[in-house]
Order: C-alpha cells, then sequence, then structure tokens
C-alpha cells in the first residue's frame, strides 16, 4: 500500500509553491515595468525627432527676425538666450516658444491631474493666425529657451573686429539658434521609477 503525504509534507509544498509563484509575480512586474519605461524612451525621442525636423524646416525657410529684438524684446548679451524665437521670411512674421512656467513642477504641487499638459507644449503663432501646436498632447515640452548667435544682426555682427575675435566660433558665416527644453511622457510621475521618464533636449539648428 503506497504512503500518502504527511500534513507537514504538504505545507512544504504549499510554501516551495508560495515562493515560486512569489518570485515569478515579482519577475513579471519587473519586466512590465522595464518594457511600460522604455516604451515610454522610445515615444518621447521620436517625438524629439520629428519636433526638431520641424524646426528645422522652419529654419530653412526663415532667418532670425533680429528687428524685433533690436526694439521689442532684447536679447541678453551676455547670454544670447531668449523664451521666444522670432523668426520672419518666407513664412511670413511668426514665433515659437513653449509653456510659460515649468511643467513638472506644478503637477507635482496640484491635485488635478487633468490640468497637466494644460499649455505643455511648443506652439508657433504667425501674425494674424491662431496659435498652432507643433508636439503631441502625451509629450510635454517645458520652459523652452532658445540661444540665439549672433545676439544683433548679422552685418553689425561682422563690422564689429572685437566681437569676431572673442567669440569661439569667430566670425560667423550664417545665423543660427540652439534649443533647450525639458521634455516629459504624459504618463510621468517623478517618484516612480517606470515613469520617471525626462529627456533634457540640447538640439543646434541652422538658419539657411
Amino acid at each position: 500500500m503506497k504512503k500518502a503525504f504527511t500534513l507537514i509534507e504538504l505545507m512544504i509544498v504549499i510554501v516551495i509553491l508560495g515562493m515560486l509563484t512569489f518570485v515569478l509575480f515579482s519577475a513579471y512586474n519587473k519586466i512590465s515595468e522595464i518594457s511600460f519605461r522604455i516604451e515610454r524612451q522610445r515615444k518621447v525621442n521620436e517625438e524629439v525627432l520629428f519636433t526638431s525636423e520641424i524646426l528645422q524646416n522652419y529654419a530653412n525657410r526663415n532667418s532670425i527676425d533680429f528687428d524685433y529684438y533690436t526694439w521689442i524684446n532684447r536679447l541678453d548679451s551676455s547670454t544670447w538666450f531668449t523664451s521666444i524665437l522670432y523668426l520672419s521670411w518666407e513664412d511670413g512674421k511668426f514665433s515659437i516658444y513653449s509653456s510659460w512656467s515649468n511643467c513638472i513642477k506644478i503637477w507635482t504641487e496640484i491635485d488635478d491631474a487633468s490640468w497637466f499638459g494644460s499649455g505643455c507644449g511648443l506652439y508657433m503663432k504667425k501674425e494674424g493666425w491662431a496659435e498652432i501646436k507643433l508636439t503631441n498632447d502625451w509629450v510635454y515640452f517645458s520652459e523652452a529657451k532658445f540661444k540665439i548667435i549672433p545676439y544683433f544682426n548679422s552685418d553689425s555682427y561682422y563690422s564689429n573686429p572685437d566681437l569676431c575675435r572673442t567669440n569661439f566660433f569667430s566670425c560667423l558665416s550664417d545665423d543660427w539658434f540652439r534649443l533647450f527644453v525639458d521634455v516629459y511622457p504624459k504618463a510621468y510621475i517623478k517618484h516612480r521609477w517606470s515613469n520617471n521618464v525626462h529627456l533634457y533636449v540640447q538640439q543646434f539648428f541652422n538658419i539657411n
């Protein structure tokens, strides 16, 4: 006659099965978190690349509107930074800018999740036209800054030998600007590893 399992043996089997289930469940959760994070990073990178192509297309067809910066919104000559990029030529006169505040900082200080993302994007505003959003709603562009080189019109820049000697790039043949911006996915959660995806972008654009 075959001997049956004792109560202790059954308890040992149950404990072992429980431990294996816990290990498998933990591994599944970890793999899911890694997969989710990789997917968010991929989408953020794709959106940054897509937006960069849009900005470069604008740069190829237009020039920096130095007259606007000269008379209305002067650039800081020590940093050459501005929160609004003014361009003009083939597409008329227009500006490119992002949200006026740090979207993520505001998000961490409020309870209404539906508010997050309101105004957190990159926009284009043409004279006489409505504002156009250049980015998708599930990716947020926060506090964009543009560094313009040179920070006044080219003729004045070339005619000043001191600027040519002191500038790291010598006398520039073209105008250009660099974009600095924080990019976050819609599912961003600061204290959760799988959702804490953030990309700080520094992108160069040449004005042709």
